[in-house]
């Protein structure tokens, strides 16, 4: 969508589908897209796991290019797809179908961010709260912390899939959801782009990764937001802010005594 007519745009947003995924998602984000001004010029691409995938047809004159692939590498492997085949951009704005935007100028808050920080690499919608920690004390090997034998198991994964793959796993697990991106190609080219794996644990891992090898560089990563997801939503994480989290608790509680 250029959405200023005579410029051309050097951002590209691409957003990654599969062809399991209801058609309401894709439609619902064109929906808020249309709603809310990107305040610039941008080219949009849809990038599709699965060769059986259809675009639904009201959307068909949406897309700059509709590209279909096999379904391997989860919304990783389309976005690492998309940024090599489209190398005449400068910037990447990567998102899943099941987002939505939330306001107006969200694409052009996103490049500004990305070029206020010295030296940025990485800006997304949330830095995962509860693996910005130290890995010491994700694994329990600080000896201070209690941690489930869940998260402890996880996090030794994490750190041997990274060690296997040859990326120093640093102080800590900090990193970006794989949700939203917004990088440059310059930084995609420096690292590689992600890495597709077509195990789930080994995808998370991946998440994890694509933070690391950017951090690695030198580059800091950046949370958009005071809080996740203000300018891009997504429909597994709303909000942390107060009354937001207040809602979802009563939400909970109500369906919980709504199956009793």
């Amino acid at each position: 969508m250029n959405e200023t007519g005579q410029n051309i745009p050097n951002t590209a947003v691409v957003v990654s589908t599969w062809d399991g995924n209801p058609s309401g998602y894709i439609c619902s984000l064109i929906d808020s897209l249309k709603r809310y001004d990107a305040g610039v010029p941008y080219d949009i691409y849809l990038c599709a796991n699965g060769e059986s995938y259809r675009l639904p047809k009201n959307l068909s004159n949406i897309f700059k290019k509709v590209f279909i692939r096999e379904n391997t590498g989860f919304n990783l492997g389309a976005w690492d797809y998309a940024w090599r085949i489209l190398p005449q951009y400068e910037n990447y704005l990567f998102m899943q179908d099941d987002c939505y935007i939330k306001k107006d100028n969200w694409l052009k808050e996103f490049i500004q961010c990305f070029n206020s920080i010295e030296k940025c690499g990485l800006v997304g919608e949330y830095l995962n709260k509860s693996w910005n920690m130290p890995w010491t004390e994700l694994t329990g090997a600080d000896g201070e912390h209690k941690v489930s034998q869940k998260k402890r198991e996880r996090a030794e994964f994490y750190i041997e899939t990274l060690r296997r793959w040859g990326i120093p796993e640093g102080q800590t697990a900090s990193h970006l959801t794989s949700v939203v991106h917004f990088t440059s190609r310059k930084v995609l080219e420096e690292v590689d782009g992600y890495i597709v794996v077509d195990d789930y644990h080994e995808a998370i891992a991946a998440e994890i990764a694509f933070s690391k090898k950017i951090q690695n560089k030198g580059y800091e990563i950046a949370q958009i937001g005071k809080s996740r997801h203000t300018r891009i939503g997504h429909r597994q994480w709303i909000s942390d802010g107060f009354f937001s989290r207040l809602a979802n608790s009563i939400k909970k509680r109500t369906a919980l005594l709504t199956n009793i």
